[in-house]
C-alpha cells in the first residue's frame, strides 16, 4: 500500500514539474525494488517509500536498507557493511571510532544525508578504501574525521565539503597526503589542528579561508608541509597560536612567504613560530590586537628581521617571547606591557 501511495504521488509530482534527466536516469522506484544505482554507478540508495529491514537487488547482489541505529549495530557487532543502503542515516559520527582492524569495502554508502561525520575514522589503523565518490554535500562537521588514521590514504579531492563549517584536527596525526586544492572551504570557521602533526604536503593556496576564524595548532609539528600559502584571506582569524610550531626539526620545514598577511584581526600569536626555522619579513603585519605574544618565536633557529615597528601596545603576555632565539640579531618589538 505504502508503495502504491508513493507511486501515485511520484507521478502527480512529475506532472506538475520539471525534472532534469541526468539526474533521474538511473532512478527507478517505481517497481517493488527498494533500492536503486545512483547515476556515478556505485552508490546505492534507498527509494524513499522504503523502510528500514527492506531488501533490494541491484546486480544480482542483496543489499538492506539500515537506520543509524541498525548500521551502529551492525558496527559493533562486527557485521558484513558493503551490502547496506545508507540512504537513511544522518549521524555517522564516531562510526568507526578506534576499529583498528576495520577495512570493508563501503564505497557504495549514500552518506548525501549525513551531516555530521566527526571522528568517523578515528585511530583506524587498517581502513583503507575508496570512498572519493561520496557525497559529502550535507555535511557541516568533519571534526577529527581522520585523525591518527594510520592507512587511509585515498584520493578525496572531489568531494563536496562546501556545507562544512568545523575542520578541526580533520586530518590530524594521520598519513594523508592527496589533492585537496580544489575543496569549496568557504564555509569553514574551524581549522585548529587540522594537519598537526600529519604528513601532508600538498598546494592549498587556492583555500578561502576568509571565513575562518581559528588556524590555531594548523601545522603545528606538520613535519613535511612546506607550500605557499601566501594567497590566503585570513582576515578573520582570531586565534593563530601555536599554528607553525615544532616545525624546525621537519623534514621540509616550513618557511614562506607570508609577508601580506592581513592577521589585524587576531588576538593569539602564542607559540605561533616556536621551535621553527620560518625566516619571512613579517615587520608590516598589524599585530595590534594581538594580546598574546608568549613564545611566539621561542627555540627558533633562524627568524631574524627586523619587528620594531610592530604596534604591541595591546600584548599582556609575552613571556618567552623570542626565549633562545639563536639568530635573531636585529631589533625586537618595544614592549610596554609585559616583560619577554
Amino acid at each position: 500500500m505504502r508503495k502504491l501511495i508513493y507511486l501515485i504521488l511520484t507521478v502527480i509530482f512529475v506532472a506538475c514539474s520539471s525534472s532534469d534527466s541526468s539526474e533521474t536516469e538511473s532512478y527507478d522506484c517505481n517497481g517493488d525494488n527498494p533500492i536503486y544505482l545512483a547515476n556515478n554507478g556505485l552508490t546505492i540508495k534507498a527509494c524513499e517509500w522504503s523502510i528500514v529491514g527492506d531488501a533490494g537487488v541491484i546486480d544480482g547482489i542483496t543489499y538492506t536498507v539500515v537506520d543509524e541505529a541498525k548500521l551502529r549495530d551492525m558496527v559493533a557487532n562486527q557485521e558484513d557493511l558493503t551490502k547496506v543502503v545508507t540512504t537513511k542515516v544522518i549521524n555517522m559520527s564516531r562510526m568507526f571510532y578506534y576499529l583498528q582492524t576495520f577495512n570493508q569495502d563501503i564505497s557504495s554508502w549514500d552518506v548525501s544525508n549525513v551531516t555530521n561525520m566527526e571522528i568517523m575514522f578515528d585511530n583506524t589503523n587498517s581502513f583503507n578504501q575508496p570512498i572519493g565518490n561520496w557525497d559529502l554535500s550535507s555535511v557541516n562537521n568533519l571534526y577529527g574525521m581522520f585523525y591518527n588514521a594510520q592507512a587511509f590514504n585515498q584520493p578525496i579531492g572531489n568531494w563536496d565539503v562546501s556545507n562544512v563549517t568545523n575542520m578541526s584536527f580533520m586530518f590530524s596525526s594521520s598519513v594523508f597526503n592527496q589533492d585537496i586544492s580544489s575543496w569549496d572551504v568557504g564555509k569553514v570557521t574551524d581549522m585548529y589542528g587540522m594537519f598537526s602533526s600529519s604528513i601532508f604536503n600538498q598546494e592549498i593556496n587556492n583555500w578561502n579561508v576568509s571565513n575562518v576564524t581559528t588556524m590555531g595548532r594548523l601545522f603545528y609539528n606538520a613535519t613535511f608541509f612546506n607550500q605557499d600559502i601566501s594567497n590566503w584571506d585570513v582576515s578573520s582569524v582570531t586565534e593563530m597560536n601555536n599554528m607553525f610550531l615544532g616545525t624546525a626539526a621537519a623534514y621540509n620545514p616550513f618557511n614562506q612567504d607570508i609577508t601580506f598577511w592581513d592577521v589585524s584581526s587576531v588576538i593569539d600569536m602564542n607559540g605561533m613560530f616556536g621551535s621553527s626555522v620560518f625566516n619571512q619579513d613579517i615587520s608590516n603585519w598589524d599585530v595590534s590586537n594581538v594580546i598574546d605574544m608568549s613564545n611566539m618565536f621561542i627555540f627558533t633557529s633562524s627568524f631574524n628581521q627586523d619587528l620594531s615597528s610592530w604596534n604591541v601596545s595591546n600584548v599582556s603576555e609575552c613571556s618567552g617571547f623570542s626565549y633562545e632565539a639563536s639568530a635573531w640579531t636585529l631589533t625586537q618589538p618595544i614592549f610596554t606591557n609585559c616583560t619577554p
